[in-house]
């Protein structure tokens, strides 16, 4: 074996002086002409989400891959699973610290990753969509929240759409917090997600998104909250009586890229990818505001009794919830972003 190997290193070396004694100046490839511009290598990358078609991260997922692949004259090639197919978003984002998969879309998952990204469970922090885009175009965003997805190995392109949160259950209408009392409600694994459910006298319940729909369907959760995008998409109104209007929660997705993967690329493909993110962040609260209207209609027309809640009800009883988030998150930096929620709840 070691005579193998002295032997195949000596003929290496033959080789290479060989090859430097022809000359200096290679050949053109033979697939190319004298002349021509060299050939651009594509570039492939995996995109995974725990949304399906229809849902708003899912949704902002094809704008991006849309953006990217038309910029870029196809030369760099988006591979979109969707429904959880490719991981869930824990998994997604582990496989990030090696480059296994290199982007995913995150929402929720992020709290667990850095308790900061909790402070988007503060019920009714945004009035609006119009302030949810200023808040993305703001020194918050830029400044505070994006430097902590490279603290964390990874790379916050994208501030995207997951939508305002809505309730549906299958027991009664929820008008008041009282409402809620004993029923058993899925809520993402968030912390504050869950204090603020069990504030309102819920049996809050965590579960992977992909989990829903049969655990509605066989009464291991009374209902569940979230945008209405994703009521459609994962069919909820299919397994539930009632649609209560609360808005309670604004939760934003995030088009995030491996760090490892995503500093081999060029300054050219960097700017693409993050101008994309942006531009699919903008285009995905618009889907998200316009889907609302229609939605509702179609929930209404498939049998679900809809009533909107008591939003003074609820916002009477958030303050212990916020006071909570401040136990395991910095105050000030709570502070910060919940005037910086004012401000740009003010302007739109």
């Amino acid at each position: 074996m070691k005579k193998n190997r002295i032997f195949t290193v000596l003929l290496v070396l033959v080789l290479s002086i060989a090859l430097i004694g022809c000359g200096s100046t290679p050949a053109p490839a033979p697939s190319e002409k004298p002349g021509d511009e060299p050939a651009v290598e594509k570039l492939t990358l995996k995109l995974s989400s725990t949304s399906t078609s229809g849902g708003a991260l899912y949704e902002s997922g094809a704008k991006f891959k849309e953006l990217v692949e038309e910029r870029s004259n196809g030369n760099i090639e988006v591979q979109l699973f969707g429904d959880g197919q490719l991981a869930k978003d824990l998994d997604a984002i582990d496989a990030h610290q090696t480059g296994a998969i290199e982007m995913s879309l995150p929402s929720t998952a992020m709290a667990q990753v850095d308790p900061k990204f909790g402070v988007f469970d503060i019920p009714f922090l945004f009035k609006n969509h119009a302030a949810v885009q200023k808040f993305a175009e703001g020194d918050v965003w830029k400044n505070d929240l994006k430097p902590l997805f490279e603290e964390n190995g990874l790379v916050g392109l994208g501030f995207v759409e997951n939508g305002f949160r809505q309730i549906t259950n299958n027991v009664r209408p929820i008008n008041v917090p009282a409402d809620l009392e004993g029923i058993k409600m899925r809520v993402p694994q968030s912390k504050l997600r869950v204090a603020a459910f069990k504030q309102f006298g819920a049996n809050p319940i965590t579960m992977d998104f992909s989990e829903v729909f049969t655990a509605l369907q066989q009464g291991v959760v009374d209902g569940q909250e979230n945008p209405y995008t994703q009521i459609e998409a994962g069919k909820f109104y299919e397994a539930q009586k009632y649609l209560s209007i609360t808005n309670h929660t604004y939760t934003p997705g995030y088009l995030t890229a491996s760090k490892v993967w995503f500093d081999g690329l060029t300054q050219e493909q960097q700017d693409l990818l993050e101008q994309a993110a942006i531009d699919a962040g903008t285009w995905s609260r618009q889907y998200g505001e316009e889907a609302g209207s229609t939605l509702l209609k179609k929930f209404e027309d498939a049998g679900m009794e809809v009533n909107t809640a008591d939003s003074d009800a609820f916002q009477a009883e958030i303050a212990p919830v916020i006071e909570i988030l401040k136990e395991s998150i910095d105050p000030d930096f709570v502070d910060k972003v919940v005037n910086e929620a004012k401000r740009v709840n003010a302007a739109s």
